[in-house]
């Protein structure tokens, strides 16, 4: 499947569909059609040993624990903000592609970034992968179908067992957050200010289900109190890791913006769908 796509960028056609909440993007509540193929090789880091446990002893009731999120936050490098020409000329876009490809394919201004995250690299995880978009936005939309407080990389498990707790997906949060193997590690830059990403900027303990099936309750405890958060400057490099509450929010005004995170993972990625003809979609609030 393919990991990139080169095309060009106008305001006319850009993809724009409705608003809905549903959070496909960070992983999707709706059920998938049952595979023939194998499923990828399970590592340490994506193991749900929570829900592994649950199967193992028979339990009826998912049980609660204390979710401590340190929210890691950095910014460790500030470029030169673009020109919207810069952003709307870069032309490629990416989904879980290899570094190495990303940087081949990249366009002049991905590729200045890439190269800035390259020098910032852990090293400690088997892969890293690159995903970046470039969308055009009206003040209101949205980068992605949702504005939940969440993380990125969790652990999420689907089959027989999740599907006799009534749901086809679950997010092992106890796994990801108890797990001695360390999270995936991301860099992520957004070019423009007008559509910041928001971060938690401090500790935060939150009473959970230790297995969810989406971020709606998670959300609204964070929400609840009402935690200090940091947006992210333009033209920033920022790290973050899998324990790093953060949300999307709407557009403040029109314009360009390019978004481009790497992260470092131990999972191996093989697409089995084609999703990069749909990266770069905007979510417009109707009515």
């Amino acid at each position: 499947m393919k990991t990139f796509l080169r095309q060009p960028r106008s305001i006319e056609t850009q993809k724009v569909v409705p608003f809905t909440g549903e959070g496909a993007y960070h992983g999707s509540t709706k059920p998938r059609p049952r595979r023939a193929e194998p499923p990828a090789p399970l590592v340490d880091e994506m193991r749900p040993s929570s829900l592994e446990r649950f199967a193992g002893r028979g339990a009826a009731k998912i049980a609660e624990f204390d979710a401590r999120f340190p929210n890691l936050f950095e910014t460790i490098r500030t470029l030169s903000v673009p020109s919207q020409d810069e952003i709307a000329q870069d032309g490629v876009s990416f989904c879980w592609c290899p570094l190495d490809t990303a940087l081949r394919e990249a366009g002049p201004l991905t590729r200045k970034v890439l190269e800035a995250m390259r020098e910032q690299l852990e090293g400690s995880k088997r892969a890293v992968y690159v995903d970046a978009k470039i969308q055009y936005f009206e003040a209101g939309d949205v980068p992605v179908d949702s504005q939940l407080w969440h993380v990125d990389g969790s652990i999420t498990a689907r089959g027989p067992t999740v599907e006799s707790l009534g749901h086809s997906v679950l997010h092992d949060m106890r796994a990801r957050l108890e797990s001695p193997a360390t999270s995936p590690k991301y860099l992520v830059y957004q070019s423009s200010e007008h559509c910041a990403t928001q971060y938690v900027a401090q500790p935060l303990t939150v009473r959970l289900p230790e297995l969810i099936p989406n971020f709606d309750g998670l959300d609204q405890k964070v929400r609840a109190l009402d935690p200090k958060y940091q947006r992210q400057p333009a033209a920033a490099i920022v790290r973050f890791d899998g324990l790093s509450l953060h949300r999307a929010v709407a557009a403040k005004s029109a314009g360009w913006r390019l978004w481009v995170r790497c992260v470092e993972t131990d999972r191996h990625v093989q697409l089995n769908a084609s999703i990069i003809e749909c990266y770069g979609t905007v979510f417009r609030t109707v009515g």
